[in-house]
């Protein structure tokens, strides 16, 4: 049960963490958000790990966590690059899939739900895919073969976080918090000296920013700590309820209303996470 509760409370602080860093990049350039929430993701990460102490961990964990950082970083790339280019419906629907990656990899080495945690992680996953998913009367043809395919890339890196971090939080999850966001900032970093990119923001908005920082290291630290509880198969599904927790957030600031397939979506996924407890 605190497996669930934390994996949950991974779910809203990602969600949250999404719908600022949406809404900020509407307005101010994509790399700079990201630069900036994650260097203050990295300073906060940093403090936990020197304030817990302990030694370094073994080389393989400090490999499956800088993997995570990488695949974090891929995913959220091209999850924004997706939805500039393609239909968002489409990629919304096909990265909501992200938790198959570590279900099947958890069934594969033996970590076998119940019968009724397997129904909830069924009816979950149905959840994510109808709430995700939007009509687009105008969408073009032409946006469906690159919707499914940056949807499915953005799912597979989502999918590798999940069981990466789960690999990386055996041996010390400060470590693998602060691997994951050392090269998550380094790839960033990298991409903005190649690309000769300004890092500009208004002072007024680094608040705002930060906090999206302040949010991804709680979600992670949560659903790290979450995967060592529990089977990373059923906690990756729950953390990756934070579309719903977006959604939500959308339509309490934005206005923005819950169609038919939403307003499915929202009850199944509830009703999995249901079942998913009691099993």
């Amino acid at each position: 049960m605190i497996a669930i509760v934390l994996a949950l409370g991974a779910a809203f602080g990602w969600g949250t963490s999404d719908f600022l860093g949406g809404l900020k990049s509407r307005t101010l350039p994509l790399l700079s958000v990201l630069l900036i929430s994650q260097s203050t993701a990295l300073v906060l990460v940093t403090v936990f790990a020197l304030v817990r102490g302990g030694g370094l961990p073994e080389p393989a964990s400090l490999g499956y966590a800088a993997l995570a950082g990488l695949a974090e970083t891929a995913a959220v790339a091209a999850l924004y690059r997706g939805l500039a280019v393609g239909s968002i419906s489409i990629v919304a629907a096909v990265a909501s899939t992200a938790p198959v990656v570590p279900l099947l990899a958890g069934l594969l080495l033996g970590e076998v739900p119940g019968v009724l945690q397997l129904a909830g992680l069924a009816v979950a996953l149905i959840g994510l895919m109808v709430a995700s998913y939007q009509s687009d009367q105008g969408g073009k043809g032409g946006q469906v073969l690159p919707s499914i395919g940056f949807g499915l890339l953005a799912a597979a890196g989502f999918g590798t976080f999940f069981l990466a971090m789960d690999t990386a939080s055996t041996g010390d999850i400060g470590w693998a918090l602060l691997t994951a966001r050392l090269t998550a900032v380094g790839l960033i970093g990298a991409v903005v000296l190649v690309g000769r990119q300004r890092v500009t923001l208004p002072p007024k908005d680094i608040p705002a920013i930060a906090l999206i920082g302040v949010l991804i290291v709680a979600a992670d630290a949560l659903y790290a700590t979450a995967s060592t509880l529990g089977m990373v198969g059923v906690v990756a599904v729950l953390g990756a309820l934070h579309t719903l927790v977006t959604i939500a957030l959308a339509r309490i600031f934005l206005n923005e209303k819950l169609g038919r397939p939403q307003q499915v979506g929202v009850g199944a996924a509830l009703v999995g996470v249901l079942a998913i407890a009691t099993g």
